[in-house]
């Protein structure tokens, strides 16, 4: 081998032997390169077995409404005329046909009277002089108790007697805030005057 040959082929095999080692350079770096990549251990999500109920919302508590005084119904009836006004006096009578249990109570106010004349003398008070005015009294009736004929009302030491101007109202006992009235004796339509009886006549009536 000539000494010109061996000058071309000793560069020929370095470069050769340059790119081997080169290419083996890279070759470990791409090892150690994908052996310090981290691996994603994270596993896939699985779907669940049994399906979580969703929470289910607490009820809503409605507050209980407070039961409002419900009126009785009015029923029309004839209007007395000033005559006969000026001369209805008389006992009460009520009939409860209601299921409810009733307190009807009774307002007599205090009449205007006329100054008395000079030398006049005061009448005494007997027995069957009205309540107190001003001063109401009640009387308690159970469910339809006297819901056939009614019953008269009376005081323990003295008569009732009812006239015009009179204010009478029912209330209910069970707490359901019902109430009846109220009436005013002679200007609304209950109670009633029986001139025959000479009474006056409250029905309660659901």
């Amino acid at each position: 081998m000539t000494n010109d040959l061996k000058l071309k082929i000793y560069p020929a095999v370095i470069g050769i032997l340059g790119l081997c080692l080169i290419a083996s350079l890279f070759a470990n770096v791409e090892i150690q390169v994908a052996r310090n990549a981290p691996t994603d251990r994270r596993q896939p999500a699985k779907p669940d077995e049994s399906p979580i109920a969703s929470p289910v919302p607490a009820p809503t508590q409605v507050p209980t409404p407070v039961p409002t005084p419900i009126p009785s119904p009015i029923v029309s009836a004839t209007p007395l005329s000033p005559d006969v006004l000026a001369t209805a006096q008389g006992s009460l009578r009520v009939s409860n046909q209601t299921e409810y249990p009733l307190r009807v109570a009774l307002l007599q106010p205090v009449p205007v009277e006329s100054e008395p004349e000079a030398g006049a003398e005061a009448a005494e008070p007997s027995e069957t002089d009205p309540i107190e005015p001003n001063q109401p009294v009640h009387w308690d009736f159970a469910p339809r108790e006297g819901s056939n004929r009614g019953l008269i009302l009376s005081l323990p030491n003295q008569t009732l007697q009812l006239q015009p101007g009179d204010v009478l109202v029912a209330f209910a006992q069970d707490g359901s805030r019902r109430y009846w009235g109220p009436y005013i004796v002679g200007q609304s339509p209950f109670p009633t005057w029986n001139a025959e009886a000479k009474e006056w006549q409250l029905t309660l009536q659901p």
